[in-house]
């Protein structure tokens, strides 16, 4: 069926209960119905949680991204977007949208082999960090001004068990792993992290502020979670 301009698939499966269920996981959307319960009201439990299906499949697209596998056979990924890495005409490397259909781009060739995966893994990093500094300076200016603060440092961070951090002296850190995320949940994490800005804790006061500039905050808040 069709939601929010997006065609989503899902496994239906009738059972004797009393409500309709949504689940997503790998396999993605799978939708749990009454024995009796019509189409048309699946149809409509469906359209009333569109945002939050596309947003877990989504999530859920991504979760194995987190650590990129530095081989040519592997996908790279950019805020959500899959990309693969070419040898262009002009012989040089570039990582390519696979939504671009172009027939100018070649497929891999023979030289490209000869690469290692710490060649492959050098030359991708540099590409993410300059894309993931472009973006992050982009958000974080953003959302200053709809907190009305001062633009403050920010910085890259590859902390393991953090998408961001901000200090007491003002800097906003942000993993680089983020780039690799939904638009959404970036933006979730620039809003939070700024947020500190002007409540440096997480008091109802804190998510009151972040509620402001990000009102779906609690359902970003948990897709991200599971990716964690």
């Amino acid at each position: 069926m069709t939601l929010v301009d997006r065609t989503i698939g899902y496994t239906l499966i009738r059972r004797n209960r009393r409500t309709i269920g949504l689940k997503i996981n790998r396999e993605g959307l799978t939708v749990s119905v009454p024995l009796q319960a019509t189409l048309s009201r699946i149809e409509q439990v469906l359209h009333s949680k569109a945002a939050w299906v596309i947003r877990s499949l989504e999530v859920w697209k991504e979760k194995k991204i987190i650590q990129p596998q530095w081989c040519l056979d592997s996908t790279f990924w950019l805020l959500g977007d899959p990309y693969r890495l070419v040898l262009t005409e002009s012989e040089k490397l570039q990582l390519i949208s696979q939504n671009n259909k172009t027939d100018q781009i070649q497929e891999i060739t023979r030289q490209i082999a000869s690469l290692t995966s710490c060649q492959i893994e050098k030359f991708v990093m540099t590409w993410y960090r300059k894309q993931a500094r472009a973006y992050m300076s982009e958000r974080v200016a953003l959302y200053a001004v709809k907190l009305g603060v001062p633009l403050p440092k920010v910085r890259l961070s590859s902390a393991r068990t953090r998408w961001g951090s901000c200090s007491s002296n003002g800097t906003v850190s942000l993993n680089w792993r983020l780039i690799q995320l939904p638009l959404f949940l970036v933006d979730y994490v620039v809003a939070h992290e700024l947020s500190h800005l002007i409540e440096m804790n997480h008091s109802a006061a804190f998510w009151r502020v972040v509620e402001s500039i990000y009102p779906d905050y609690r359902q970003a808040r948990a897709e991200l979670k599971k990716i964690d």
